[in-house]
């Protein structure tokens, strides 16, 4: 794959557009600040439950930074491999995979405990079939429900198209590049069952669509009209979040989202004063929903909603990295 100063200046220039990428957060340069002071990542008790925990990739200044997010503790710095990564997924045996623009890759095989005890990142090396488009670059990314691969969604950074749908296979060391026929908005691909992912879209006359993909050979299954800024679904993938106009996050089992096509109907309710200005993301099971929101007053957090039978109650407020915006969230296994 390319490298080099082009692919930096590339870099810069996602960031600079990162307006128009609706929903998905900020994008890159430079290299991020590690943690102010030595962390200990607090570790359940013999017989305790875990407590749920989120990655939140943005920019403060800039620059890029990755945040470990624990509610009872708030948000860690964690170190980057390079200024030009574009995204970090939590993987199935723990570890993170770090995606630069130009689709080279890194692992952090302890994943973010490692990354506190000063592990680093390690070069991944990537067999490629296929080659990024022409001027694309990697915009953002999701792990597959079995935590064994990645899809991305790679276009220029000032325009829509040409765009792919790429995957990564970061045990087997292998990547594939599938072009698309349609523009592509950037937000990161959501998977769906059966080795499908959705990626939101734009047709000719300006209308937002979901591209239902098959992963293994990125051929278009179908394609469902409605308005979306972002998807995500649940790592079992049962349960979807599609952001919408006017910061309205709209949450449905998958299921009904395929069948009547259209966006789920309801969802939690923002505090007053909020916009959604990043990422949204569902745990597993569907039960917990992270957006990252920013206040009347101009500051980033990490809101937090639980369900609660067929409703969603408020949960923890977060605050973000000291002076960042925007960002990529992913729930840790």
């Amino acid at each position: 794959m390319p490298g080099g100063p082009r692919w930096v200046a590339l870099v810069v220039a996602a960031w600079i557009a990162a307006g128009i990428v609706a929903g998905c957060g900020s994008t890159p340069p430079s290299q991020p600040a590690a943690a102010s002071s030595p962390t200990v990542v607090p570790t359940a008790a013999p017989g305790e439950t875990a407590e749920p925990t989120l990655l939140v990739l943005a920019t403060v200044d800039g620059t890029r930074v990755l945040g470990f997010v624990r509610p009872s503790v708030g948000v860690v710095a964690l170190p980057l491999p390079d200024p030009s990564t574009m995204a970090v997924t939590p993987m199935g045996d723990g570890s993170l995979v770090a995606l630069l623009a130009d689709g080279r890759a890194f692992v952090a095989p302890e994943g973010p405990a490692g990354l506190l005890a000063g592990a680093g990142w390690h070069p991944l090396e990537l067999e490629w079939n296929g080659a990024l488009p022409t001027e694309a670059i990697v915009f953002a990314a999701s792990a597959s429900p079995d935590g064994q691969r990645i899809a991305a969604v790679a276009r220029p950074p000032f325009a829509e198209s040409p765009s792919a749908l790429v995957i990564v296979e970061p045990a087997a060391g292998r990547a594939v590049a599938w072009a698309l026929p349609d523009e592509s908005t950037g937000a990161p691909p959501a998977w769906l069952e059966g080795d499908h992912v959705a990626v939101v879209q734009r047709g000719r006359a300006g209308q937002t669509f979901l591209a239902v993909l098959t992963a293994g050979s990125g051929k278009v299954f179908d394609r469902i009209t409605f308005r979306a800024l972002d998807i995500g679904t649940s790592g079992n993938t049962g349960t979807t979040v599609i952001h919408g106009d006017e910061s309205r996050l709209l949450v449905g089992l998958t299921t009904d989202l395929l069948e009547r096509r259209r966006a789920p109907d309801g969802g939690p309710d923002l505090a007053p004063g909020d916009v959604v200005r990043g990422g949204v993301a569902l745990d597993r099971d569907g039960r917990r929903l992270a957006a990252v929101v920013e206040d009347t007053a101009g500051i980033s957090r990490i809101a937090t909603f639980v369900r609660a039978g067929d409703a969603w109650e408020p949960g923890v407020r977060i605050p973000a990295l000291l002076g960042s915006s925007g960002g990529q969230l992913a729930w840790l296994p």
